[in-house]
């Protein structure tokens, strides 16, 4: 069973990040184990900040549970932490 089948909510969030091309959006933490996690860890990587101050105006995330938790990140900022790649971090959004 894949991640948007477990949690509909992610799906909501894919289909809103649709609006914003440019956004990437990464699972990551606790969601990615076999047991309940206490929220949803997702990443969002940007280019313009506007996109992610409305995605999160969109407000899907604030009723939903598990919460949905958000770390946003340029792509430059990405890179330097190598988050992706430490979190081992599954793409959500755009499918790969």
């Amino acid at each position: 069973m894949g991640l948007k089948d477990r949690w509909p909510i992610l799906n909501e969030l894919c289909q809103c990040a649709d609006l914003f091309p440019e956004l990437e959006l990464w699972a990551f933490g606790s969601m990615l184990l076999p047991r309940r996690p206490n929220d949803l860890d997702v990443l969002i990587i940007y280019k313009n900040r506007c996109d992610v101050v409305a995605l999160r105006d969109m407000g899907l995330w604030e009723v939903s549970a598990p919460p949905v938790d958000i770390i946003a990140m340029t792509p430059d900022e990405e890179n330097h932490y190598q988050f992706i790649k430490i979190t081992n971090a599954q793409r959500l959004h755009p499918p790969a």
